[in-house]
């Protein structure tokens, strides 16, 4: 329901165009890059890194945190994600590249393991990876996830249950992959944070958060 209704209302919201890049390995040093910080601070670094020769696996793997430090100035808390960058593109190379960890050999829990036992990887990197970079299953419970299913149901969620109920509504990568895209496009335009614009969302009817403005608002109070 949620899905549809979404689609709906953000018709022209594709992943890649989202995204802004279709290569997989500029997408997982993305996912690091965006931590704690916007996604235009984050692009910044990637486009250095792209002016240095640097946005590729074998090259990161070997690079030292001093290297790579001024190259991702723009994106923030530099000494820890240029190791986390470089660890994880050792990671990569270690397992054989994208293209390996893309296949079905690997199953997806144990890939999500795997990138959760690297330094600086937490959940929602790690399934950003697995949903973007390697096209699986998978879906973040991220800060708008969490934003809407409060506002839908009128309780806190945590990571863990709303990513579950999310991917046990749709299985595709291609449909969870979207689904992600359009949460986020959603909690940017209309369930803003602060001043979130109601009567302009699909999702009104069956949102708790919208019956109550109403009822302030009827009420007065």
């Amino acid at each position: 329901m949620i899905y549809e209704r979404l689609r709906g209302q953000y018709p022209t919201v594709t992943i890649d165009g989202w995204w802004g890049l279709d290569d997989p390995f500029a997408r997982m040093i993305g996912s690091v890059l965006v931590q704690n910080t916007t996604w235009s601070n984050a692009s910044k670094a990637l486009t250095r890194m792209q002016g240095e020769e640097m946005l590729a696996a074998d090259i990161l793997a070997r690079q030292t945190p001093e290297k790579l430090i001024p190259v991702i100035h723009s994106a923030g808390f530099q000494q820890r994600k240029a190791e986390t960058i470089i660890r994880l593109s050792a990671w990569l190379v270690d397992l054989g590249g994208i293209d390996k960890a893309a296949s079905t050999a690997l199953e997806t829990e144990v890939l999500r393991r795997q990138l959760l036992s690297i330094k600086g990887i937490g959940e929602e990197t790690a399934d950003t990876i697995l949903a973007y970079v390697f096209l699986r299953p998978a879906i973040s419970g991220d800060a708008y996830a969490r934003r809407l299913h409060e506002r839908l149901t009128g309780e806190r969620g945590t990571y863990g249950p709303i990513r579950s109920a999310m991917m046990a509504q749709l299985h595709t990568p291609d449909e969870l992959g979207l689904l992600h895209a359009l949460i986020v496009e959603h909690g940017k335009e209309t369930c803003r944070k602060r001043s979130p614009q109601c009567s302009t969302c699909s999702l009104q009817p069956f949102c708790q958060h919208a019956h109550v403005s109403a009822d302030q608002e009827r009420t007065g109070a």
